[in-house]
């Protein structure tokens, strides 16, 4: 039975977890056992595969955790500890008493030792007051959620502790986890690392976009149009130099569409094929894919963009159509179809491939074809010939980073971060689909889970029979309209939000600058007052439209990092340690809040003037 203080520290601390425990406490296997070490302290025995093996020494298991905690340096240069396994606890003690300040959290995978833990050591032997999360993975199931949870709330920045005796015990369940959880934060990691890089690009390029928002179809306008018709992704992997004969020969005889994944239209247009549109969502500000279309005017390629996409649009010769993605806050605001259907949008990602296969579902396209999906390196090249702006081979950086991945054939390729990665996440969303086929033509690419790989060549010879491509496919701009009135009733709002904002962030400076100067010697009282009047400026502040939209958007990573904290600050009871934590927390976002609001202020102003004429346009 779970000692009492235990049990009132979860319900405490963890409910959660405890709700999670106690369905299942008399049904845990018999397998987890304590019993005396030879200097008398208690050691845990598990039963595994018919033999029982300890978890923790048999003579002294704290003098054992002692000297595995000796092993780690240069602990202060992370922000947080993850202890895969929990065992007794003896570890986790050693490491937390050594570092005391470290944050931490801890991952069981076996509910009974978990359980056998709470029953025989107090938790709290442990500096509680750090432990940010507490994990029991009830079934496998559930670790991607675990996982999930855990890194929304982690900048990846973490030192990973696994309790030795697993991974000699629990090899392929350790094994499994590990991967599992490198994935993830590596995932996080990365896209912390887009996010600090491109937030600010993201709500610039949506404003100036916004115009063509306003002038485009929307590609995502009606479901399933192309039902059952197959649909090529070209890719820019050094495989595609194979297949030119083969896409040529399925363009002239319109066997199935063919969509080019950015860089991939490149090779496509020095072999003068034309896909049936190319796509672009990079928030950069890079025109060099679209560099020969926009010299030679080329008007047969219709090009479908990403609404934060950084391109130049005005010059783009072509037929355009726009497609909302995740990273946009202001078009979910501002738009709304005169038919009153959803607005549709695609999650972003490391990839267009990504982008273009959520596109391409929803429209029903099937199968998808994926051709020059390489994301590996193919002996000494990493991208397809005749693309000015890459240099196509791979040198010495890119092999220091390089790893093996299982290949197409059966084989072993390498790769690199990055492109396993994209890997990574074009698998993941290819499980969310029950239906539907996923063809991978890419000789000498990596292996993508979901996805049967055939030759191309066995592809055209006995899929792809029929003609299927309708020259008049692309959509007019006058077949997805959005309300000119709902715009301008958003707009109207946004700007009231807009004139307030300015006197918000003054009085939210002022009552910090007030906090700040408090010193920590103040009355109690007088600090909590204080704190009282930040807490309302603060909730003014993150309520007001325009902060929403505009403002909060360019501040994604502080802000996130600042939300992980508010728990531990919310809970705080004294009023001079919790003025503390708030001036840490929020004294970055305090001193540049204005500056924010003064530049994104120019930007809204452009904005403001195409709202105004294209309202005039719909009278």
């Amino acid at each position: 039975m779970i000692l009492i203080d235990n049990l009132n520290f979860l319900t405490e601390r963890f409910p959660l977890l405890w709700q999670a425990l106690k369905p299942i406490e008399n049904e845990l296997p018999q397998r987890v056992w304590v019993t005396s070490a030879k200097n008398g302290t208690p050691t845990l025995m598990v039963e595994e595969e018919g033999s029982a093996l300890y978890l923790h020494s048999s003579y002294n298991p704290e003098a054992e955790a002692e000297r595995f905690v000796a092993q780690f340096a240069k602990v202060e240069e992370y922000h947080h500890v993850f202890f895969f396994g929990v065992g007794l606890g003896y570890h986790i003690e050693a490491f937390t008493k050594k570092y005391p300040q470290m944050e931490f959290t801890i991952y069981e995978p076996t509910p009974e030792i978990l359980y056998t833990y709470l029953a025989t050591r107090l938790i709290t032997n442990l500096p509680v007051k750090n432990l940010k999360n507490l994990y029991v993975e009830i079934s496998p199931a559930n670790r991607p959620l675990l996982l999930k949870d855990f890194t929304d709330f982690t900048d990846g920045n973490l030192l990973f502790v696994a309790l030795p005796s697993y991974e000699r015990i629990f090899q392929e369940l350790t094994t499994e986890f590990i991967h599992s959880f490198q994935n993830i934060v590596a995932s996080k990691r990365i896209n912390l690392q887009a996010t600090t890089v491109y937030q600010r690009k993201w709500t610039v390029n949506s404003i100036r976009n916004f115009k063509y928002l306003l002038e485009t179809p929307n590609i995502l306008s009606e479901k399933n149009r192309f039902q059952g018709i197959p649909a090529l992704i070209v890719a820019a992997g050094p495989s595609l130099m194979d297949e030119i004969k083969n896409i040529r020969y399925i363009k002239e005889n319109g066997l199935a569409y063919i969509f080019s994944a950015g860089s991939g239209l490149v090779p496509l247009l020095k072999h003068q094929i034309y896909p049936d549109a190319a796509t672009s969502y990079d928030p950069n500000n890079f025109d060099g894919v679209y560099k020969q279309v926009v010299e030679e005017k080329i008007t047969g390629i219709p090009l479908i963009f990403g609404s934060t996409v950084g391109i130049s649009l005005h010059k783009y010769p072509g037929i355009m159509a726009h497609m909302i993605n995740t990273q946009d806050t202001l078009a979910p605001y501002y738009l709304r179809l005169t038919n009153g259907k959803e607005i549709k949008g695609v999650f972003d990602s490391t990839t267009i491939t990504v982008v273009l296969v959520q596109l391409l579902k929803y429209l029903g396209f099937d199968p998808l074809i994926f051709v020059g999906q390489n994301l590996a390196y193919r002996g000494e090249y990493r991208y397809a010939g005749g693309i000015p702006y890459y240099n196509p081979a791979v040198n010495e950086n890119w092999l220091k980073g390089a790893f093996l991945v299982d290949a197409v054939d059966g084989e072993k390729v390498y790769t690199n971060e990055s492109l396993n990665r994209m890997r990574l996440e074009l698998q993941a969303l290819i499980s969310n689909y029950r239906q539907g086929e996923f063809i991978n033509t890419t000789k000498g690419g990596a292996k993508i889970e979901g996805t049967v790989f055939t030759p191309f060549e066995e592809i055209v010879d006995k899929r792809l029979k029929n003609r299927v491509v309708d020259p008049d496919w692309f959509p007019t701009t006058s077949s997805c309209v959005y309300d000119p009135e709902y715009l301008l009733k958003q707009q109207k709002l946004m700007d009231n939000d807009y004139h307030k904002l300015a006197q918000q962030i003054s009085r939210f400076e002022k009552t910090f600058s007030s906090l700040e100067a408090l010193g920590s010697w103040a009355n109690p009282d007088e600090a909590q007052k204080k704190i009282n009047r930040f807490d309302r400026e603060l909730k003014k502040l993150i309520k007001n439209k325009f902060f929403v939209v505009f403002i909060q958007p360019n501040r994604r990573v502080e802000l996130e990092m600042i939300a992980k904290k508010i728990d531990e600050v919310r809970f705080e009871i004294d009023p001079s340690k919790k003025r503390e934590k708030i001036i840490k927390s929020f004294k970055g976002f305090a001193n540049t809040v204005q500056s924010d609001f003064d530049t994104i202020a120019k930007e809204y102003e452009s904005l403001q003037q195409i709202i105004i004429e294209a309202s005039k346009a719909s009278i």
